[in-house]
């Protein structure tokens, strides 16, 4: 099975620097036109199935891709973001100033790190891998598309990557509308590539 894993296009609250976590926000215009340039760069994969975190941000994303690639949008809860808990809905900065010691550690990418109420980057990649290992049981020699947010994939690519406690997440941080190539087999998992934004950058 081969997976194209999408972080969702730029949203107001990203522009805003506030933390959206299992909240949202609408995609704005350049939103869109990250999922054009995505559209086009992906285009030629043989993708069967999306599925989308069911984050509006997410779906918004998923269902343009969907409609291209001919497939009924799907939604599963393991794709969403990392929960923040209490620092959802904050600003970066009204987060520094309320939780300083915990934010920092949490968004330079601590991986054991959670928000109060939150979740770490650790019990991210124990849903998502379980949810990808599920997939792979019945989507054997199929190309599929998983639309989720950055934090999320960014715990992904560190975990496949070695996943050492002591190295920080954010390295494997993923620009809007990017993606990674991930290939799964009963006897491995492998990150083709990871991270991949030239589309967004050509005019």
């Amino acid at each position: 099975m081969r997976i194209i894993a999408v972080r969702h296009a730029e949203t107001q609250w990203n522009l805003d620097r506030i933390i959206q976590g299992h909240l949202d926000s609408p995609v704005t215009e350049k939103g869109f036109r990250q999922i054009a340039s995505l559209l086009k760069e992906i285009k030629n994969f043989p993708i069967t199935r999306v599925i989308s975190s069911p984050a509006g941000r997410a779906c918004t994303t998923a269902q343009i891709l969907a409609t291209h690639f001919g497939c009924q949008l799907e939604t599963d809860e393991n794709l969403h973001e990392q929960n923040f808990g209490l620092l959802e809905g904050l600003s970066f900065e009204q987060a520094q100033n309320c939780y300083p010691a915990i934010t920092s550690r949490l968004f330079t990418g601590e991986p054991t790190i959670a928000a109060p109420e939150g979740e770490s980057a650790i019990q991210v990649v124990q849903r998502i891998m379980a949810y990808l290992q599920r997939l792979a049981v019945n989507n054997h020699d199929k190309t599929l598309c998983l639309v989720t947010h950055g934090l999320t994939l960014q715990a992904l690519i560190w975990i496949l990557k070695g996943g050492k406690l002591q190295e920080e997440t954010r390295q494997y941080a993923h620009q809007n509308c990017s993606y990674s190539v991930i290939d799964i087999t009963e006897e491995y998992i492998e990150v083709v590539n990871w991270g991949i934004a030239t589309h967004l950058f050509l005019r």
